[in-house]
């Protein structure tokens, strides 16, 4: 996955109406969008480094993530699965 294009087509993307302050699972679905996006355009800024408060934050999105794309519909889905993928190939990339 080429990061820096999925992120710019994320970016682009508007938050699903509806959504914002909406918890899922005990999980604010805005928060994680925030805190995930600022990671990821942290990453993207530095060249692709992160500090490891910010690994532990991606870390974290990832499996709150996981606890609500399952209950997530169709264009929701779409988003947060989009994010979910983003997320992942940061974290695949740091690892090396």
């Amino acid at each position: 996955m080429d990061i820096q294009q999925s992120w710019s087509e994320f970016f682009d993307r508007p938050f699903p109406d509806g959504w914002a302050g909406e918890e899922v699972n005990g999980v604010c679905v805005t928060s994680v969008d925030s805190f995930a996006a600022g990671c990821i355009d942290t990453f993207l800024s530095n060249g692709g480094t992160l500090d490891s408060h910010r690994i532990d934050v991606l870390r974290r999105c990832a499996t709150d993530l996981a606890r609500v794309l399952p209950q997530l519909d169709d264009e929701v889905r779409d988003y947060f699965g989009h994010l979910n993928d983003l997320i992942t190939a940061v974290l695949k990339n740091l690892e090396r």
